[in-house]
């Protein structure tokens, strides 16, 4: 038989915070009445990994004993039920061992159930909202040249028939609802030239061949630009062609075109 290991000898926790807790069955059933399993047994094992001692501990848990941990516990062990009423369990700080029998060693936390955490969640929350404010505020602030670039990734239709208006408006929607998506993109650098490159299109300044492996300058005597790599969208490689040396010479003198 296995040597008990003793209390002392356990990795040490981190201080248990003295609070009220609530405990959550997860995913969208919650059944009326849901018992946890609280005892290990060679069916039904409930272990907990001893990460110091690199061996399987087995679980049960009592209230009129001081230790999760069946090897140390005595002969009167009581093992009470664990019951989720309604999809919840409300655990009063008083009984901070059934607490860390819940929040540390029990296997099913954050699979069976998880501890609701008011302060974690509000901070969540409140993290959003600051998102979602910052995401429009860039909108209102950001000029329209650099919002039309971004637009023409995430908006669906001729950004270039909307007006100002119109733009902001959409945009202000886009970003009220996909912060991160929308904030990502304001600091992609690549996006403003890529703009520069399809209005560039639009004025007739360039054109790319009708394969794509091409960009040249329009007119009769128009050179050409870049030989696009295969694989590669045309304004994908004007892009990163613009942060070239050559490139920054070519994008001068489409800005001043446009």
């Amino acid at each position: 038989m296995a040597r008990p290991i003793k209390k002392e000898a356990i990795a040490s926790k981190k201080e248990f915070e003295f609070k009220d807790r609530v405990y959550l069955l997860k995913g969208n059933s919650t059944p009326i009445s849901y018992m946890l399993r609280s005892k290990h047994s060679a069916n039904k094992p409930l272990l907990y990994f001893d990460q110091e001692f690199k061996v399987n501990r087995a679980l049960r848990w009592s209230d009129n004993q001081t230790s999760p941990f069946i090897d140390e516990q005595d002969g009167y062990a009581i093992a009470t039920p664990i019951i989720f009423e309604n999809g919840s369990l409300y655990v009063k700080k008083e009984q901070v061992e059934l607490q860390k029998f819940l929040s540390i060693y029990h296997p099913d936390n954050n699979n069976a159930y998880y501890e609701f955490d008011a302060e974690e969640k509000a901070s969540e929350e409140y993290d959003e909202l600051t998102a979602k404010l910052d995401a429009q505020n860039t909108v209102r602030e950001m000029p329209i040249e650099d919002l039309e670039a971004i637009a023409r990734v995430l908006l669906k239709g001729k950004v270039e028939l909307m007006t100002s208006s119109e733009l902001r408006r959409d945009m202000l929607i886009f970003a009220s609802k996909n912060p991160q998506e929308f904030t990502s993109l304001v600091n992609d650098d690549s996006i403003k030239f890529r703009n520069i490159a399809i209005r560039a299109v639009q004025m007739d300044i360039i054109n790319v061949s009708s394969d794509g492996r091409t960009v040249n300058w329009s007119g009769k005597d128009g050179g050409r630009i870049i030989t696009v790599p295969f694989g590669e969208n045309a304004y994908s490689a004007l892009a990163a062609f613009f942060l070239t040396d050559q490139g920054m010479d070519v994008l001068s003198d489409i800005s001043n075109k446009l």
